[in-house]
């Protein structure tokens, strides 16, 4: 049976600890520091990134801001119908993208409540547009959230996380036993696991900022019924209103339970009568 190779093991448990922002590991494996240098100037590289990144001393490597704008409102229209096609119009012009659409009728009042996506340069343009349609607006709000620290901190991980990959697959090629590719597998399977999660924070963050979001509610107030409901939904009603009907009925059965008792045991007499004449 083979002995461990215990210069990889020890490799792999200072890599580790390394890998969990222990200063000390590097000087506890002096005789193996040439096997991180690489590692620790990417490390060096990355950390001037993210301090000029936030502030530093060099202006023009400030990347690109990332903010997230959002608009809340709710305004009431002439005509519901009519508002609702030229919303369709204007979200066709503008190139947007309806998220979610919600009509509701309280009583003399006809709601729909929608979420629509729009690029950023015409998020002013499609709210003014929109407010245009409105006879009175009861609210609009607009938020920007700069989200720009967090997407560079994002990018900056998942840079690292895939420069852990590659050393541990570097690792991986040197395991000379069972023990020690299971070990290597079992953490690498970990950081991979952190850079899908990182990458699912990216891009949902990168279409928060690509498309920003308007919360659009318009109504109309009128003395008439909006809404026709079709034959299948009246079929419908008259289902329920028919089961609701028959419990009533079978309430009002065991109510008067008496009464019945009485009948019945007059039928019964009358009938046990009848038979013996």
């Amino acid at each position: 049976m083979k002995t461990t190779n215990w210069p990889i093991l020890m490799l792999l448990a200072l890599f580790t600890l390394a890998c969990h922002g222990s200063r000390s590991a590097p000087e506890m494996a002096s005789d193996n520091i040439n096997t991180f240098t690489g590692a620790d100037a990417k490390m060096a590289s990355e950390e001037e990134y993210r301090q000029s990144a936030s502030g530093g001393e060099s202006p023009q490597a400030l990347p690109e801001k990332k903010i997230i704008r959002t608009a809340n409102m709710r305004m009431e229209v002439k005509d519901f119908k009519k508002a609702q096609q030229e919303i369709a119009a204007l979200v066709l012009r503008m190139e947007a993208e309806v998220i979610s659409e919600e009509i509701q009728q309280y009583g003399e009042m006809l709601e729909n409540r929608m979420v629509l996506k729009v690029k950023p340069e015409r998020f002013d343009s499609m709210l003014n547009s929109l407010e245009q349609l409105a006879t009175y607006v009861d609210f609009r709000s607009v938020n920007a959230e700069d989200v720009t620290r967090q997407y560079i901190d994002l990018e900056t991980r998942l840079s690292s996380k895939r420069a852990v990959v590659e050393r541990y697959r570097e690792l991986l090629k040197q395991a000379k036993n069972v023990e020690e590719v299971l070990a290597v597998e079992e953490n690498l399977r970990k950081v991979v696991e952190e850079i899908e999660s990182i990458e699912g924070q990216l891009q949902y963050l990168s279409r928060q900022v690509d498309y920003s979001t308007i919360n659009l509610t318009f109504y109309e107030k009128t003395d008439q019924p909006l809404l026709r409901r079709s034959f299948m939904n009246r079929i419908g009603e008259g289902f329920t209103r028919g089961w609701y009907l028959l419990k009533d009925l079978a309430v009002g059965l065991v109510s008067i339970w008496p009464i019945l008792l009485i009948l019945v045991l007059g039928v019964w007499w009358w009938v046990r009568r009848r038979r013996k004449h």
